[in-house]
């Protein structure tokens, strides 16, 4: 009895252990993937973007889609809520 006492608390630990260093390489590459995919537009491309859209020969959501943007970013830039 004594033998599966020892056992499963050095098991658990090295579970612990294991699982604790598979943890760190996937935060940092989450963070990684997380820094490529939020991106800072410049104030012209900006001001482009929102001439387009206010234009009205495409919907905003055709433009947000083709630029890569979040229609609820469009929205903000111009300062009124979503139609």
């Amino acid at each position: 009895m004594s033998k599966s006492v020892k056992s499963s608390p050095s098991k658990h630990s090295a579970t612990n252990s294991s699982t604790a260093a598979e943890r760190r390489p996937a935060l940092s590459i989450i963070k990684d993937i997380q820094r490529q995919t939020r991106r800072q537009y410049t104030a012209e491309e900006k001001i482009r973007i929102v001439l387009e859209g206010l234009q009205g020969e495409q919907s905003v959501a055709e433009i947000c889609r083709r630029e890569g943007l979040n229609t609820n970013i469009y929205y903000r830039w111009i300062g009124l809520p979503k139609q």
